[in-house]
């Protein structure tokens, strides 16, 4: 789960020391809407007031700034989950019964919860304001302190020493909710769907695929196949994509001039809209074109037949500097801020920019289980997965930056070790 919760200091004492009134439930469950609706920079304080019916002086009576209310707001998104969580915790389940659980927990507040709509917010403003950002993505993960627990009981029982991080359950979570694919437009999987991935995210992180015996459904989850990239512009269009490419990812698509663009790549709007009808033409060719171009790589080899975790390793530590660089970043950043506009680009980008890495993945699989070292069902969604683990789900996007050398060197090690023996390898 990679949602956010509220900063109790930024609520005022009004707030804090008394229930809410329906007034104020009102107000919230209106702002959270709005913001849904139309992201958090598109919101004000004055729109929200004339759409709650609230005046501008009781809100600020409880919330200091938007900022605050956008918390609060989204606050009610968690409560949820947390109870479910704390509820998981106190049923004391055999473990692998209770790692389904939580997974199924994760996945359906991300999808049913609000959760999902949260982060999207969160990313959303992250060009903007991402020391902001950066809070909520730390705040999110206190939720999930009740999984925490349950992996350091599952430690303890295995006989290993050492404390089980907090990242852990964030890692979890990450697979849980197969992030970022459903912030980039993917369909949300429905109830049948949502019991094979979390029986499979449990097994994948609490025993790794060498020992995982995945004997549920054979279900094959889908794959998305992006639209073909056609012939290589001219040299004019061609530099015009360069420049919009700047713009965009610099700006964002509502921040970015379309007058700014075409005057520094010297194209005029005649030539623009012939070619891309409007901005948003423009915008989509720019998004695929910069994903086509980061897909031209060649991932290092992975031994067929071989489960080698340095091979692995070092794939993972490859695939991290391909996908996890700072124009990548910035890119499923630009295509999630206006996911909700077309999500069709968004899922074109994300299988675009990930198909060698996934390709090469999905045939070592396929290499294992003809050696008979596993016993998996859809190979391919294994191998999202360990993209998954490897990038972190969405914490690298929303934070901003990419990794130095050493933290994508302990990030890579980190994800193989789970993918192939589950968690505890990994402390």
């Amino acid at each position: 789960m990679e949602g956010t919760v509220v900063s109790q200091e930024a609520i005022s004492p009004e707030a804090q020391a008394q229930p809410l009134s329906a007034r104020v439930r009102h107000l919230l469950k209106v702002a959270r809407a709005e913001f849904v609706a139309a992201g958090f920079d598109a919101v004000s304080i004055d729109s929200i007031a004339r759409a709650s019916g609230v005046s501008k002086e009781t809100i600020y009576r409880y919330y200091p700034d938007k900022k605050a209310l956008f918390r609060a707001a989204i606050e009610e998104m968690g409560v949820e989950f947390s109870a479910r969580a704390t509820a998981l915790s106190r049923a004391q389940d055999a473990p692998d019964k209770a790692l389904v659980s939580h997974a199924l927990a994760i996945l359906d507040s991300a999808v049913d919860g609000g959760l999902l709509n949260a982060a999207w917010v969160a990313i959303s403003i992250a060009r903007i304001m991402p020391d902001f950002t950066e809070e909520l993505q730390n705040l999110q993960s206190a939720r999930l302190e009740p999984l925490r627990n349950l992996l350091q009981a599952i430690a303890d029982a295995q006989g290993i020493g050492t404390s089980v991080p907090l990242d852990f359950a964030v890692d979890f979570g990450s697979l849980s909710s197969e992030s970022p694919s459903l912030l980039m437009g993917f369909v949300k999987p429905d109830p049948a769907r949502r019991e094979v991935i979390a029986h499979r995210v449990a097994g994948m992180f609490g025993q790794g695929i060498l020992h995982f015996r995945d004997c549920g459904s054979a279900q094959v989850m889908p794959v998305h196949v992006p639209s073909s990239g056609g012939d290589a512009p001219a040299a004019h269009i061609r530099n015009l994509l360069d420049v919009a490419a700047h713009h965009f990812l610099e700006n964002g698509y509502q921040g970015a001039s379309l007058d700014v663009i075409g005057a520094e790549a010297a194209v005029g709007r005649g030539t623009l809209y012939r070619h891309f009808g409007n901005k948003a033409g423009l915008f989509s060719a720019t998004m695929r074109d910069l994903a086509r171009s980061a897909a031209h790589v060649s991932p290092p080899l992975l031994p067929a037949g071989q489960p080698a975790q340095a091979a692995l390793t070092a794939f993972l530590d490859a695939s991290l500097q391909a996908l996890g660089n700072a124009r990548s970043i910035a890119l499923h950043r630009t295509v999630i801020a206006e996911m909700r506009r077309d999500p069709e680009l968004a899922r074109d980008v994300y299988a675009i920019i990930r198909a060698p890495w996934l390709h090469a993945l999905t045939e070592w699989l396929d290499s294992l289980a003809a050696a008979d070292l596993i016993q998996l069902h859809d190979h391919a969604w294994y191998a999202r997965q360990m993209l998954v683990l490897s990038l972190k789900g969405n914490r690298i996007i929303a934070a901003g930056k990419p990794m130095d050398r050493a933290e994508i060197e302990e990030a890579a090690h980190h994800a193989a070790a789970i993918a192939l023996h589950g968690f505890a390898a990994a402390l």
